[in-house]
């Protein structure tokens, strides 16, 4: 290969001469460049028009420049008068102005501007220009010009939000220039912008409506109005009036179509609560929870262990929620809002948001408030005068002279002395102590919240009993500049420490004869009431103290945590996942020492401990893609995700005896015997989901949804199944023949949803051949031996449940009255049921599916009044009524079915069969039923004259609220009503028989031939009184009017003057007074949510708090 070399000194000759060529060429460039710039735009244009045709502005441009317009008379059809007033600008300027938003467009070549029309643009181009993205600041105010800091400013359709500062300024980043913006803030009308660069200062009005408002859905938000759903909720302001522990009670009488009942005046006393009424025959009709965004298990591990709240039992897990850190709670309850959710939802959802840091000012938080509670209502029950008579005529009818060992009439127990046994075991005062602190702020892309509460609250039971909880919240929000990348982190750590008794004391309170033995002897020990002259003897065998001595305490650990995280892939798309983990672990323990075992027990009966520790611990990942953009002439909002859930449970019982001592008992190790066992359970759920929402002119609005589930708890033959959801809503009242014909009318709107979900609540491995220990206190050869406990059934197959759903909102008069109306029929079908089993099979039952249909059909209504809103003083009042009807449509050949004698079609599936009651014999002094051959008897057979059926369903329910605000005070109560049937407990517990007093209610009792009366004869034998007494018991005459109108919640409040604060330098200073359950009107003997004689009522509270932010 040949290589040639250049000279280098031919380099070194030219280079000179090189770069004097480019001296040249430069200043000729900046030379000609100067030349068009001083002949283009040396000219000044002024021009002042209003709607003056192209052609003459050309005209007048021309003879200001000296240009020439090279423009055919066809090309000005169709442009647009020009309306301009620029002085002294360069003609480039000038040009771009008139001809902005004309079907031409201009070049100019040597003195002249030729016009030519606009090339259409390409398909590419029309759709890039969909994309073409823009930075928006702005600033959002008040009426008076004041900022509104933590304003909400969220991109119309979903997608990128931010929070304003204190300042009331907002940045959002690469926002699509044809967006727009939906501005909210708490109180005031939410408003819609264009987007600009620069939007200056945004005027919020003050609202009258809730139609502005956000609401949380399955997945999202959306803004009231435009919602397809059947939602309501309640916010952080309504909790805060209630002294209460748990969450789910500050719901009551709050949200139509939802039923609650608290069961105990306890903490943590189990909470009943239902959506739309129950639809599973035999399975869990708990609606869905979920707090932010992952689903949260609303009912605790059974283990056996009973305290006087049941938590290891029934009791309610969100005991272990802090109210005081929740911002809002949602209940779904139709198919469009449900549906989603798919297996899991088919008794509706509530959704719990958590708060999170606003935008601001570092703001600090401290709200305290101390109390005391009292039981609602005592118990008539008869003094030691009425006892002695009834127990004496019992004797007497029976031909019986009392025994020695009848020590409540014989003299051994002081026949003069009366002791109300309600004041002594259930008479005290619970006290209640609640602190509250915060710490929140943050600038437009980050917040913060940091939070932690103490709560403490005793019990009205004799000793130092109570449940003490402290708690720790915090949330961190950050946004990237650019508005493209968002992570939100929540976390909630809740430590509860409950001890209480073994027993709920209100039943020995009403049961315990009042002439009985004081509780204690002298010297402060137990008195088991010996005999004096025979001290092996013990007349008071049921001493109640010795129930406090048997301990119980359980201890909870609940963590929940949450994150977001966003990523928008161009403006309208955005990948994001969730991802969640909450865990809840008890350890339990239930002593029984030696001081509550009676002396002459102590040779079979020794100190035990029974120790449970259990958890629930579940994660949960959901990635999900979301698209938002205006089409034609509407919006489009989409959602594709998925679900992979994992659940896993555990739960270790074990008991200890033969402990030398009864500080041992706390220590398994010490005891010289152990026995027990322990289970695992892990639950599985994956899906796939997708929702569609099309509104159209912000009139018309579709709402699609689908879920595929698959669920571990079903065989391989049926383990997945498919769930969607219609709705479609019209905003009528936005139309013009509504706005010129009805003005009154400010908002009206018609909903319609259909849809269907399903219900795997059936427990774990239901499919499998199952085995339980036989016995862990008695093992053979130290060996538990295993017994078949459910037969395998690989067919089984969800529960399904269809829903259709009609509403209308109206909002009229300024938007002072609000109504809504919604009609729901939910049918569920396929039910899962036990079908009972002969016992030469070993299994008492077997699980399938059943083509039983249960349909809950309903009204719902709710009415917003705010009649008076001027300047310092309000009032808003919202009244709503639940009318709902339970049925069971359908059970193909029920009739030779094993549960032929439990179910009637037509009728409630939880319908109760009993004796048709038809009074007291006047002869006989005996309870009398009519029998299934319309004869009279005083002994009917079971279940063959069971023929009365009664309803406990509520026949309607609701509540009405009213709030006054005055120059700084605020005045709000809450009536809560519910029209039912309940058990009265008027025949009280065998009265005569056994040493156990009775309601006054057996006072009224037959005493001789020809009395009329509803109460039968007394004997203190079984032999006569005991058959009817246990029928009228199971009879429609045990059963009465349970209707009920509570005072629920009365909440007064002072906050100081904006004129006092600002001198003190604080942001706000609140004094408040709260009563909870304040007076209940009933027909009933007890408490008509409890209604039980041996369950302890709800309590009545009073606090006062103060509640201080800087």
């Amino acid at each position: 290969m040949n290589k040639n070399y250049p000279k280098t000194g031919y380099a070194l000759r030219h280079i000179h001469k090189i770069l004097l060529i480019m001296r040249l060429t430069t200043v000729i460039l900046i030379f000609s460049i100067m030349q068009v710039s001083a002949t283009t735009f040396a000219q000044k244009i002024s021009l002042s028009e209003k709607q003056t045709p192209l052609s003459k502005v050309f005209k007048k441009i021309s003879q200001q420049s000296g240009y020439d317009f090279l423009v055919a008379a066809s090309m000005l059809k169709g442009t647009k008068p020009v309306t301009i007033d620029i002085q002294g600008a360069e003609l480039d300027v000038v040009l771009t102005a008139i001809f902005k938003d004309q079907p031409i467009s201009y070049t100019i070549n040597d003195k002249v501007v030729t016009v030519t029309r606009k090339e259409e643009p390409s398909f590419f181009e029309r759709v890039s220009a969909r994309f073409q993205a823009i930075d928006v600041r702005g600033r959002v105010v008040d009426p008076e010009g004041n900022a509104l800091s933590g304003a909400t400013v969220a991109v119309k359709g979903g997608g990128k939000s931010t929070s304003t500062n204190s300042n009331g300024e907002f940045y959002l980043a690469r926002i699509n220039d044809d967006a727009m913006l939906i501005i909210s803030f708490m109180g005031y009308i939410t408003k819609e912008v264009k987007v600009k660069a620069e939007l200056g200062n945004i005027q919020l009005e003050l609202s009258h409506s809730k139609l502005d408002e956000i609401q949380i859905i399955a997945y999202g938000q959306v803004q009231k109005k435009y919602s397809t759903s059947n939602i309501h909720g309640i916010k952080a302001s309504d909790i805060a009036k209630q002294p209460i522990n748990n969450p789910l009670l500050a719901l009551s009488g709050r949200v139509p179509g939802l039923f609650i009942q608290q069961t105990g005046g306890v903490s943590g006393a189990p909470v009943n609560i239902t959506v739309q009424g129950n639809n599973s025959m035999a399975n869990s009709n708990d609606p869905f929870f979920v707090i932010d965004g992952i689903p949260f298990t609303s009912k605790n591990i059974a283990t056996g262990l009973q305290g006087t709240s049941q938590p290891g039992t029934t009791g309610s897990t969100f005991s272990y929620i802090n109210p005081a850190d929740i911002e809002s709670i949602e209940i779904l309850k139709d198919a469009d809002a449900t549906a989603i959710y798919g297996s899991r939802a088919s008794n509706g959802a509530i959704l719990i948001t958590t708060k999170k840091g606003k935008a601001g000012k570092t703001v600090v938080d401290v709200n305290s408030h101390a109390g005391w509670g009292k039981i609602t209502r005592k118990v008539k029950v008869m003094n030691t005068a009425q006892y002695l008579e009834t127990r004496n005529e019992a004797f007497k009818n029976a031909n019986i002279v009392p025994s020695s060992a009848n020590y409540d009439v014989n003299g051994v127990y002081d026949l003069n002395k009366n002791t109300d046994w309600q004041d002594e075991l259930v008479g005290g005062t619970a006290k209640l102590t609640n602190i509250q602190t915060s710490i929140s702020g943050g600038s437009a892309n980050t917040q913060f919240l940091a939070g932690g509460g103490y709560i403490n609250e005793t019990t009205v039971y004799p000793g130092k009993l109570g449940d003490t909880k402290a708690s720790f919240h915090f949330n961190v929000n950050h946004v990237s500049t650019n508005q493209r990348f968002k992570f939100n982190f929540s976390g909630s750590y809740l430590q509860d420490n409950n001890k209480l008794a073994t027993t709920d004391l209100m039943s020995p309170a009403v049961s315990l004869v009042p002439n009985a033995p004081g509780l204690y002897n002298s010297d402060g020990s137990i008195n088991w009431g010996q005999l004096p002259n025979n001290p092996t003897t013990y007349t008071f065998t049921a001493n109640p103290i010795a129930f406090l001595f048997k301990s119980y305490n359980a201890k909870t650990n609940n963590l929940i945590g949450s994150s977001l995280i966003g990523y928008e892939i161009f403006p309208g798309l955005e990948l994001k996942s969730t991802l969640g983990y909450n865990k809840i672990n008890t350890d339990e323990i239930s002593i029984l020492p030696l001081n509550s075992i009676r002396p002459d027990q102590l040779s079979f009966i020794g100190r035990e401990g029974n120790y449970a520790n259990k958890f629930i611990e579940s994660y949960i990942v959901e990635p999900q893609l979301t698209f938002s953009r205006k089409v034609f002439y509407g919006h489009v909002e989409a959602l594709l995700g998925a679900t992979f859930q994992n659940n896993e449970s555990f739960v270790e019982n074990l008991k200890g005896r033969g402990y030398t001592t009864d500080e041992q008992i706390s220590s398994l190790s010490a005891a010289t015997t152990i026995t027990g066992g322990s289970s695992k359970a892990r639950y599985k759920y994956t899906a796939i989901f997708g929702r569609l929402n099309y509104r159209l002119y912000d009139k018309y609005i579709l709402n699609l949804t689908a879920r595929r589930d698959g669920s571990s708890r079903f065989g391989s033959e049926n383990l997945f199944n498919y769930f969607y959801s219609l709705g479609a809503a019209w905003l009528f009242g936005s139309e013009k023949l509504i706005k010129d014909n009805l003005p009154f009318i400010n908002f009206g709107k018609l909903r319609g949803t259909y849809g269907t979900s399903g219900n795997d609540q059936i427990g774990d491995y239901g499919y499998l051949n199952l085995y339980e220990p036989y016995s862990f206190d008695i093992p053979y050869q130290n060996q538990i031996g295993l017994i078949p406990s459910g037969h395998a059934n690989p067919f089984l197959q969800w529960e399904e449940t269809k829903k259709i759903n009609l509403g209308l909102d109206l909002q009229f008069l300024d938007n002072k009255f609000g109504f809504t109306a919604n009609y729901f029929q939910n049918r569920s079908s396929n039910q899962l049921l036990r079908d009972p089993t002969p016992v030469y099979t070993g299994f008492a039952n077997f699980r399938r599916n059943l083509p039983a249909t249960v349909q809950n059909t309903g009204w719902e209504f709710l009415f917003d009044l705010s009649p008076l809103k001027v300047s310092k003083v309000t009032w808003n009042t919202s009244l709503n009524l639940t009318i709902p009807r339970n049925k069971l449509i359908a059970y193909p050949n029920l009739a030779s079915s094993s549960n032929a004698n439990r179910y009637v079609i037509g009728e409630p599936y939880n319908i109760i069969k009993v004796y048709r009651y038809i009074g007291v014999n006047a002869q006989t002094g005996l309870y009398e039923f009519m029998d299934a051959k319309g004869n009279a008897t005083s002994t009917p057979s079971n279940p063959v004259d069971k023929i009365a059926l009664i309803d406990l369903n509520p026949r309607f329910y609701g509540g009405v609220n009213n709030s006054f605000g005055f120059n700084g005070f605020n005045l709000s109560f809450l009536f809560q009503f519910t029209k039912q049937n309940g058990v009265n407990n008027k025949f009280g517990n065998y009265p005569g028989i056994n040493a156990i007093n009775q309601p006054t209610t057996i006072l009224t009792r037959w005493k001789s031939p020809g009395d009329i009366t509803d109460i039968q004869k007394l004997s203190s034998t079984t032999a006569q009184v005991f058959s009817p007494q246990t029928a009228v018991m199971a009879s429609d005459a045990a059963y009465g009017d349970a209707s009920y109108i509570r005072l629920k919640n009365v909440s007064l409040s002072y906050s100081l003057p904006n004129n006092i604060i600002k001198a003190a330098k604080i942001s706000s200073l609140r004094f408040y007074l709260q009563g909870q359950n304040l007076l209940t009107i009933t027909k009933l003997l007890t408490d008509p949510e409890s209604q039980l004689l041996s369950s302890l009522p709800p309590l009545r509270f009073y606090t006062a708090g103060i509640q201080l932010t800087l």
